[in-house]
């Protein structure tokens, strides 16, 4: 642009597009329990992940974490069971740039993609157990593990392959807690069952 005259000296075209932005995580978490989540395409360091109710209005959030320069983030699943959405928000506008379902069981809820547990809430310290299971696929190292509530996933206070058909027998600890039964495949690093059990 010419300051005299403010004549048109050049044109070059260029095409504004939306920005594609990607948000993902888990489809189910307990009431409480940490979220992982990842995102791709992110266009400002200031933008947010955020969880709230499906239906919810653009521009309304619950906890959120800011993307900075990263490319996932952890979050807090809300108190309260039912459905909501994982979304990425510009900072500017507030403008939903991507969503994902999460659904949020209650806190002693059983989380299940592949397998089913079968097993008492609750028993007394030291008592003896037996675990069923239903599982969708079987592969070659596939365990039933007991840990403590707040054990990460691929730890344990023992482990059991699975190498015939239910039931399994399982001594409960004697120390009273909150403690999860977990069925795992090792080979392909999946959790396939959690499910919570009370040692009283």
């Amino acid at each position: 642009m010419l300051n005299e005259g403010r004549r048109v000296m050049a044109r070059a075209p260029i095409e504004v597009t939306e920005p594609e932005v990607t948000v993902s995580g888990p489809e189910q978490v307990r009431a409480g329990d940490d979220v992982p989540v990842q995102w791709t395409g992110a266009v400002h360091e200031r933008d947010y992940v955020t969880i709230v109710p499906v239906g919810s209005p653009d521009n309304e959030s619950g906890g959120y974490k800011r993307v900075q320069n990263a490319s996932e983030a952890g979050l807090t699943a809300p108190d309260a069971p039912g459905l909501y959405e994982i979304r990425y928000v510009l900072n500017e506008g507030k403008r939903v740039l991507a969503r994902h379902s999460l659904e949020v069981l209650a806190e002693d809820a059983q989380l299940s993609t592949g397998a089913q547990l079968d097993a008492p809430a609750s028993a007394a310290a030291g008592a003896t157990i037996e675990v069923s299971w239903d599982v969708d696929s079987s592969s070659a190292d596939q365990r039933i593990t007991l840990a403590r509530g707040d054990q990460p996933i691929f730890t344990w206070i023992e482990a059991h392959k699975i190498e015939g058909p239910p039931p399994l027998r399982l001594t409960l600890p004697e120390e009273p807690g909150q403690y999860e039964l977990r069925f795992l495949d090792v080979i392909g690093q999946e959790v396939l069952s959690r499910a919570p059990i009370e040692v009283k």
